[in-house]
């Protein structure tokens, strides 16, 4: 027991060191983003529940909001299991649909930030080009929430990964090698069809998983219940179609 405590400590040093080097840097500077900075790569490096009541302090000040340390205290007491059943999942996510009408009075859409990403991108290249698209003036060009929703989303689940001690580096799925082969060439290519196929469907539907499915049965919109169907069997029928190598079984965990 107190050999793999004076490991531990040791292992501690570095992230003391740079948190050290990352204050005095933040107060020379009159700048809190070395601090932000050095205590979210220490949280992945090493991740902790100590660590993210740090990291949700350090964003509280320097923003100026209590949001994060409020966020942090959930993170940290319900992001260290691997798995989450159905039913508390839902409640959570519905919890998140809530503060979002709260904070931003819009429910929750991730392709619609893709959306106003491409709108930015024609701006940039042909911006005459863009006054005269009708689709566009639906979705201007200018930097909005959804866009920093993508980006918490990608952060947010590589940080919960990194804390259940879930993450880890995969080229290539276990069930697609041995349904498709090793090749992450081909992987990558399918995926890539893949979303123009799903980001296409998405915007001809208004709205996706998020926006339309799950925004939308919590508004009771029938639109929303029909896609959801509608997903379910054409994501049931397209994975037995696509993996015929009879692979795919139903696993209770």
């Amino acid at each position: 027991m107190g050999i793999d405590s004076s490991r531990d400590v040791r292992k501690l040093i570095p992230a003391l060191i740079i948190l050290f080097l990352s204050v005095v840097l933040s107060i020379a500077f009159r700048n809190g983003w070395p601090m932000l900075l050095a205590v979210t790569v220490i949280f992945v490096y090493k991740p902790s529940w100590w660590l993210v009541i740090i990291m949700g302090f350090t964003y509280t000040v320097f923003l100026k909001s209590g949001w994060p340390l409020i966020g942090s205290v959930v993170f940290a007491i319900v992001g260290k299991p691997k798995r989450w059943w159905p039913i508390p999942a839902g409640i959570a996510f519905a919890l998140v649909e809530v503060f979002s009408f709260y904070l931003s009075e819009r429910p929750i859409g991730i392709t619609r930030g893709l959306t106003v990403m491409s709108a930015i991108t024609e701006y940039l290249i042909n911006p005459a080009h863009i006054d005269n698209v009708e689709y566009w003036s639906i979705y201007q060009p200018k930097i909005d929430w959804t866009m920093a929703l993508i980006l918490g989303v990608i952060l947010g689940s590589f940080l919960s990964a990194r804390y259940s001690g879930e993450f880890k580096w995969m080229k290539v799925p276990d069930m697609w090698r041995q349904s498709k082969g090793p090749s992450m060439f081909k992987r990558w290519v399918w995926v890539f069809l893949a979303g123009i196929v799903m980001g296409f469907a998405a915007r001809i539907a208004g709205g996706c998983v998020s926006g339309l499915l799950i925004s939308g049965a919590i508004q009771l919109v029938p639109s929303g219940f029909i896609f959801m169907i509608s997903l379910w069997v054409g994501g049931v029928l397209t994975t037995f179609l696509f993996y015929r190598g009879g692979i795919v079984a139903v696993k209770k965990e």
